[in-house]
């Protein structure tokens, strides 16, 4: 019968027990220990509701807004619980004049816990989502949104007009410090729309951002980097942690050093997702809190960027960094040609670095002895640990993944575990 077993810990133990458990991997873990004993059913209802994701899709169950709304009727109680909300929104089926009326324009007010929320928009049409900003606004409950701290928006399609408009409208709300652009795409990507470049935003509350992330192609990039540094743009960087950017060219890299140079005394993550601009722009030396450089894609060619790397930190003296991270050109083995020698140099002389990671992805692990022909110097390092994780199968997939260590000399397996969460999880990879 339900909730009939009695459970002879104490109610912190269960707690810390059951924290251990994802509420995306762990769906029926938690929904079998919420069944068993009624000791356990907040704890797990706080883990199952700490994310939820809701979306109009008609065979989503209690994800459509409109029943996940009911079941927060019913039980009032589990709003409290959901810290992050994902939402997918499909343009096509909105109806503009009646956005407020919208499910979960009622159950954003209810979510004064909340603090992350990621927007998926979908079906957007050629000509981008007219006045975006107040449709989104709408749907996010007004006026009554609680005060979130993160922000992702993905794979809207918008104007110039509206980049400034979402800004002003995040200015007036206060309090984010998390900004994510995720493949947004800038249909005007040269405009500077003449009614917001000449506005006055002395009454908008600055938006401190702690991490600030633009990922899509570089004309995109260029064109939010644009703005986010311009002097109408409600963003500053004076206090930012962490950078991730994708795409540069040339052209960005004005924009780009403004806010490196802002943040020079509190960036301790620059993450680089794409092609980048030439490293000779970069002093890394100003940069004394820099910690992490992770370099998520290198794309060709390979081996000059690579030698660009060894260049740049064997030269910036006073650098210390924590961890290098690098993945392998086509996700499937080392190659003997890249300056593997060249990079341990830079890294070990001086003591430049903790951990060179290199993320490799392939159809069966890694061969052991390949690993230490390409990096004979650091297993011999007590100065930088070179740690490989190998993913073995499909990201798209639950794989198996593994971790080696030069200092262990052996592999570890890390089986039935998303390779991005596991890594996420890492304690010098923390993002």
């Amino acid at each position: 019968m339900e909730g009939t077993v009695a459970v002879q810990l104490p109610q912190e133990v269960l707690d810390t027990i059951l924290d251990n458990l994802h509420p995306r991997d762990d769906v029926q873990t938690l929904k079998q220990c919420a069944l068993t004993a009624r000791c356990l059913v907040p704890a797990a209802q706080r883990i199952l509701f700490r994310e939820v994701i809701l979306t109009e899709y008609k065979y989503s169950g209690t994800k459509r807004p409109d029943r996940f709304l009911s079941l927060l009727n019913k039980s009032p109680h589990l709003a409290k619980y959901i810290t992050e909300l994902e939402l997918h929104f499909h343009e096509r089926s909105l109806q503009p004049d009646d956005l407020s009326q919208h499910p979960s324009a009622s159950i954003l007010p209810r979510l004064q816990s909340l603090k992350k929320v990621s927007v998926h928009w979908h079906d957007t049409s050629a000509s981008g989502s007219r006045d975006f900003t107040l449709k989104i606004s709408t749907l996010l409950g007004g006026a009554a949104m609680p005060k979130i701290k993160s922000l992702t928006l993905r794979s809207i399609s918008v104007t110039m007009h509206e980049i400034f408009a979402i800004g002003n409208w995040l200015a007036a709300h206060g309090g984010l410090q998390v900004l994510h652009f995720m493949n947004v795409l800038v249909l005007d990507s040269n405009a500077i729309p003449p009614s917001m470049a000449s506005q006055d935003v002395s009454s908008f509350m600055p938006i401190r951002l702690l991490r600030f992330t633009i990922i899509g192609n570089s004309r995109n990039t260029e064109a939010l980097l644009r703005w986010a540094t311009g002097s109408t743009s409600p963003l500053r960087f004076n206090a930012l942690r962490e950078l991730t950017v994708g795409d540069l060219v040339q052209e960005s890299s004005v924009y780009l050093l403004h806010i490196l140079d802002m943040a020079k005394n509190t960036l301790s993550c620059l993450h680089v997702t794409g092609r980048i601009l030439s490293l000779s722009s970069f002093q890394f030396n100003t940069y004394r809190n820099l910690r992490h450089i992770i370099h998520g894609q290198l794309f060709p060619p390979f081996k000059a960027m690579l030698k660009e790397w060894c260049i740049t930190l064997k030269e910036s003296r006073e650098l210390k960094l924590e961890s290098f991270v690098i993945p392998d050109r086509y996700h499937s083995a080392l190659d003997h040609d890249y300056p593997w020698s060249e990079l341990e140099d830079a890294l070990i002389s001086g003591g430049r670095c903790a951990h060179l990671v290199l993320r490799i992805f392939s159809d069966k692990r890694m061969d052991t002895d390949t690993i230490r022909e390409c990096f004979p110097l650091l297993h011999a390092s007590d100065v930088c640990d070179l740690v490989v994780q190998n993913t073995v199968g499909s990201l798209s997939t639950r794989t198996v993944s593994w971790e080696y260590t030069s200092r262990s000399g052996e592999w570890k397996s890390v089986p039935e575990e998303n390779f991005v969460r596991w890594l996420s999880d890492k304690p010098f990879l923390s993002m």
